[in-house]
């Protein structure tokens, strides 16, 4: 959400400002501009998001915040000038991952028509998040769409961030420990603060140094709570490459999992697009030593062991290594994947908010797949459904992938 966390200086998006600067600008000039601010989760884009604001109010645009909470509810107050109706305007809208066409369009068309004042519409966004449909919003000719793109940090504002955090900048060693999160900045200030809680940093004078190098409980905590956010199939992946190691090949991980490469294609784009791991040529990389150190610490020594044995003999043609995912129950049978995902969902007793803000859709969205379920399945409610889901000889399929975890 838009200024949820107090602002601090802004480090190492020294070329995303000056981009966004000269986007911004085109708007005194008459030009409308859609702009999306992209990247994994925990990168900076709702920080890199207010600067943008901050910028639109420099150049003297009226400006409007909204964001979205995960039922794709856009909220904020008007951005209307009543005194001057044709200002030039910004809407900046956070978490936009969770707008579907229908919610971008509809924003949009409200916001003024083509002979309303210039504006720019500036939307904060998983990268690779959403429903197909906002892509298709977003990559249309005459969206105008510009990206700006963000990545981890550079090593010299990755540790002037940690500095902002303890209050003093880290030494030598404090800093290659603190190097380990790869320059990822949420992982890095929670990594420097909670060692700072836990008394495994100490602040003398000018300087922050270690004193113990031990994970923090909350960054533990943290991530494990994000990836469980994913679907099943996503977390089996990440397990097993972290337990092949920090750089492992494709071809390993599908052995392991005993699937085809291709039908674990769009588990690794989830994986990719996540910011977990690194795809190059078909060798898989974890995007920072940390996140690797975390997820392989959850496993026992024992099943690390069993899973690099398997990686290194001849495939099965058996079960997965680890515990598949139960069949779909029959009632599986005469539903979409999509509608059966919801089934699913609505029998572990999720609302449709709550199912929508899973799942990444509107609730408008869930709730035409789900009054669809009750005609495929002959039921007038929910408690009918939960029911024919739990009277099933398997499991109902798990959810699919989510990405708008915690993070």
């Amino acid at each position: 959400m838009l200024g949820a966390v107090p602002d601090a200086p802004l480090r190492g998006r020294e070329a995303e400002v000056d981009r966004l600067t000269s986007l911004i600008g085109h708007v005194m000039a008459g030009r409308c501009t859609l702009i999306t601010i992209e990247g994994p989760p925990g990168c900076g884009k709702s920080r890199l998001l207010r600067e943008s604001m901050r910028i639109a109010e420099d150049f003297g645009l009226s400006v409007c915040a909204k964001y979205t909470d995960g039922a794709c509810s856009v909220g904020g107050p008007s951005r209307r000038d009543p005194e001057d109706p044709h200002r030039p305007y910004a809407v900046a809208v956070d978490n936009a991952h969770h707008l579907d066409h229908e919610d971008v369009r509809a924003l949009i068309a409200r916001e003024g028509g083509p002979d309303g004042p210039a504006r720019v519409w500036i939307l904060a966004r998983r990268a690779s998040a959403g429903a197909p449909p906002l892509e298709g919003v977003l990559l249309s000719p005459t969206a105008g769409t510009e990206r700006v793109k963000l990545g981890t940090l550079p090593p010299g504002p990755a540790m002037a961030l940690a500095a902002d955090a303890l209050g003093a900048p880290p030494d030598a060693g404090l800093a290659r420990v603190l190097g380990r999160a790869g320059g990822h900045p949420r992982r890095l200030l929670e990594l420097a603060q909670g060692m700072l809680e836990e008394g495994s940093i100490a602040v003398d004078g000018y300087r922050a140094r270690l004193v113990t190098d031990r994970l923090p409980r909350r960054l533990v905590e943290r991530v494990e709570s994000s990836l469980m956010g994913y679907s099943p199939e996503f977390r089996q992946m990440v397990r097993v490459a972290a337990a092949l190691g920090n750089e492992v090949s494709f071809e390993k991980v599908a052995r392991v999992l005993n699937e085809a490469p291709t039908a674990l294609l769009p588990t690794l784009d989830e994986v990719v697009a996540a910011g977990v791991l690194e795809n190059s040529a078909g060798r898989l990389t974890f995007r920072d030593e940390l996140l690797h150190r975390l997820i392989t610490g959850w496993m026992p020594e024992t099943v690390r062991d069993a899973l690099r044995g398997q990686a290194s003999g001849p495939p099965r043609s058996t079960a997965p290594a680890l515990p598949a995912e139960p069949e779909a129950a029959p009632y599986g049978e005469h539903l979409s994947d999509q509608e059966a995902v919801i089934a699913g969902l609505v029998h572990e007793g999720l609302t449709n908010r709550q199912i929508a803000r899973r799942l990444g859709l509107s609730p408008h969205t869930v709730n035409y797949h789900l009054r669809k379920v009750f005609r495929k399945l002959g039921v007038a409610s929910r408690v009918d459904l939960t029911r024919v889901v739990r009277g099933g000889t398997g499991k109902a399929p798990g959810p699919a992938p989510a990405l708008a975890p915690p993070a």
